[in-house]
């Protein structure tokens, strides 16, 4: 093939194709990017960023994460990337001029096509845009915005549709139940004394974390296995005044197994109740039944 070229320099011999973003939940609109690249026959790379860059240029306007780091990069190669480039998003990256960020980024990356959403901007104020890299030589193929349902698929919907507990929704947006992963930690242990032991989660405290309640869910272990479960995000006010927020999952099916200090990911299936101050333990053991067969229903 002729190799492109450009005024910035150096000609392209269209090695990969290239999807550009900070994939955040992975969801439906970044499945299509990695879909029309992976549509192109070359392998596909996607090119992500961490931190996020708000946690830079807007510390105080920093959203919560949808997924680890990790889990962005193993979910963008489940849904087609051949490889995932992390870039560190530090002052330096973010004073980058686009045509520093096409010359000394995507150059050696070889495109011979570059995948992106209508909104892509780059390089420092986000003076870059499709028309900046067309202008460059690069062949850019344009997605318009995903919409399920009427509704965008864009992280900053589904953060909304999560903190409102509105799980099943974002779901829908995400292509799957949100996922909150984290390490099984020590509680206080009431949960054994009353019939109904859970695991308690710690989870990188940059992740999100859905709206206070109970929901029916899905817990997969450390080896791979998946057990339901009934998870409670909340303050335990009937046991304590002003507690601190825990999630917790009680896991169904007859499991019984020490997960102590052990990695546990909840899968948020079905939004069941918001969270109530009942009049002592009877009442709430009684709705915590009622919990635990909704979801054996639903699950």
């Amino acid at each position: 093939m002729t190799p492109k070229t450009s005024a910035l320099g150096r000609g392209l011999d269209g090695s990969s194709a290239l999807t550009i973003g900070v994939f955040d939940g992975v969801h439906r609109g970044h499945q299509a990017l990695l879909a029309a690249a992976r549509a192109s026959g070359l392998p596909t790379t996607a090119l992500t960023f961490d931190p996020h860059p708000a946690a830079l240029l807007s510390p105080g306007r920093t959203p919560k994460l949808l997924g680890t780091l990790p889990e962005r990069r193993e979910q963008l190669k489940s849904y087609g990337a051949d490889t995932v480039q992390v870039i560190a998003f530090d002052h330096a990256f973010a004073a980058l001029t686009p045509d520093a960020f096409i010359e000394h980024l995507l150059r050696p990356l070889n495109p011979g096509c570059i995948v992106v959403g209508e909104d892509f901007r780059f390089g420092c104020e986000r003076r870059g845009d499709v028309e900046t890299l067309r202008a460059a030589g690069l062949e850019v193929t344009v997605l318009p915005g995903v919409f399920v349902d009427g509704v965008p698929a864009r992280s900053t919907v589904i953060r909304q549709m999560l903190v409102g507990g509105q799980v099943t929704e974002a779901a829908r947006l995400l292509g799957r139940p949100y996922t909150l992963s984290g390490e099984v930690v020590h509680g206080r242990k009431l949960g054994r004394t009353i019939g109904y032991p859970t695991a308690n989660l710690s989870s990188d405290t940059r992740l999100l974390v859905p709206a206070p309640g109970v929901y029916a869910g899905m817990a997969t272990l450390p080896d791979g296995r998946a057990v339901r479960a009934a998870i409670s995000i909340g303050t335990n006010p009937t046991i304590t005044e002003n507690g601190p927020l825990t999630v917790e999952a009680f896991l169904l099916d007859g499991f019984d197994e020490d997960l102590y200090e052990q990695k546990l990911a909840l899968a948020f299936v079905h939004f069941l109740r918001g969270t109530v101050k009942f009049d002592g333990l009877a009442p709430l053991l009684a709705q915590m039944a009622r919990d635990v067969a909704r979801t054996e229903q639903l699950i």
